[in-house]
């Protein structure tokens, strides 16, 4: 395979929200969150867009299982290199490795600040087709020059979008909380418009479902 195994992991409301429009909604459990951490712990790289860093400010760790060493590099999708010096996930580089993605245009101020705190850039073309970054290509390059088989994509509702689209994902985790959150202002799962015709819809194979104390696990692969 030329580019790495891709596994998006979410959480969402039984209406299909995964944030609202101010950022993260807690959704999962406590044991959720060890599956969670034990899937990242699975994985050679955890990837995450820019919206997440600013609106949530996650560090992208492993807790609540042994973490394994080296830990997964941490990806950061932001074309435009805006992510802020402060923000937690460029802390403690020495242990935590990180790569911003960013586009060729980007500031070479600002790049030069972030290689200068000890992340990496990478650079990356952008796609005629769409204007966002190249995934095709970034998952490429994580494979080649990073050595990464394993890729876990957390989100947030855009970038999860783009990887459904270009079908570029191999299994989707979706825990579901049973609860209903509304659907104004929200953020869904899949960030696109809605189809008319029930044959235009993505289409994946349920594997499992596995119910936990307050929600269930949902686990899917493209058809």
């Amino acid at each position: 395979m030329e580019r790495p195994e891709v596994i998006i992991n979410v959480a969402s409301s039984l209406d299909g929200v995964i944030a609202s429009s101010e950022g993260a909604l807690i959704l999962s459990t406590k044991e959720d969150w060890i599956r969670v951490h034990e899937l990242r712990n699975s994985v050679d790289a955890i990837l995450v867009g820019i919206n997440t860093i600013e609106k949530d400010d996650p560090l992208l760790t492993i807790r609540y299982v042994t973490p394994k060493k080296p830990h997964p590099l941490r990806v950061i999708l932001d074309s435009t290199c805006k992510i802020p010096l402060t923000s937690k996930i460029l802390t403690n580089l020495e242990n935590y490795p990180t790569l911003i993605v960013t586009a060729g245009n980007s500031s070479e101020e600002k790049i030069k600040q972030l290689e200068e705190v000890g992340a990496k850039v990478l650079k990356i073309s952008k796609s005629q087709q769409h204007g966002y970054l190249d995934l095709t290509e970034i998952l490429h390059k994580l494979k080649q020059g990073f050595k990464v088989n394993k890729l876990l994509v957390e989100g947030g509702s855009k970038i999860i979008t783009q990887f459904l689209k270009l079908k570029l994902v191999d299994r989707l985790h979706i825990f579901y909380a049973t609860l209903l959150a509304g659907t104004i202002n929200a953020k869904p799962l899949y960030e696109e418009e809605v189809v008319v015709n029930v044959a235009d819809t993505l289409n994946f194979k349920l594997e499992k479902i596995d119910q936990l104390e307050e929600g269930f696990i949902v686990t899917l692969k493209p058809k």
